[in-house]
């Protein structure tokens, strides 16, 4: 079960918002460590490698605010990575938020599972992996419990999300920087 307190109507930045996405996060890095091991041998990402660091990630604004907070000297003072990656990576390719890097960041390059209704309402599944990991079990033949099923971390961040601020509003992460 996914770590969200209850929060209401709490300013973005307050203590109580960024201790809950913290929470969150923790749940969600528990549960990506024992992906990592059970997928240890195909598994090759690590410090330095960013091709997944994109330009143009959004977060929710719960998830900007312990940015905010946890980091007010980097995106006060720091100058964000040139556009084509994303604006927190540093000059070595390494995340410069690391410990408050998003949810969706947390599970890059882990066996990912989704459901989708298509146009005549029926439900598809898809799985995807980094192109770094594709070596290994062929992902549609692994049990769920051996994928990261997308879903309901969101559903928590965005539960979160409206019961803090009332709309879901995204950020992106270039915007973080304070504009010079």
């Amino acid at each position: 079960m996914l770590a969200v307190s209850t929060v209401k109507t709490a300013a973005p930045d307050s203590a109580l918002v960024v201790a809950s996405i913290r929470d969150l996060h923790r749940d969600v890095d528990a549960r990506a460590r024992h992906l990592s091991v059970v997928h240890g041998q195909r598994l090759h990402c690590e410090r330095g490698c960013s091709s997944c660091c994109i330009d143009d990630l959004t977060v929710l604004e719960v998830e900007a605010a312990r940015i905010r907070v946890e980091y007010a000297e980097v995106v006060r003072s720091e100058t964000p990575h040139p556009p084509g990656a994303c604006a927190f990576l540093g000059a070595r390719g390494e995340c410069r938020i690391y410990a408050a890097r998003p949810y969706v960041c947390r599970t890059q390059g882990l066996p990912l599972r989704w459901f989708e209704e298509d146009s005549t309402e029926e439900i598809e599944e898809y799985t995807d992996i980094c192109e770094l990991n594709v070596a290994g079990p062929e992902l549609s033949r692994l049990p769920l419990d051996e994928c990261w099923l997308i879903g309901p971390t969101e559903e928590a961040l965005v539960r979160l999300q409206e019961r803090t601020t009332g709309q879901l509003r995204r950020v992106p992460l270039r915007n973080l920087f304070r504009r010079v």
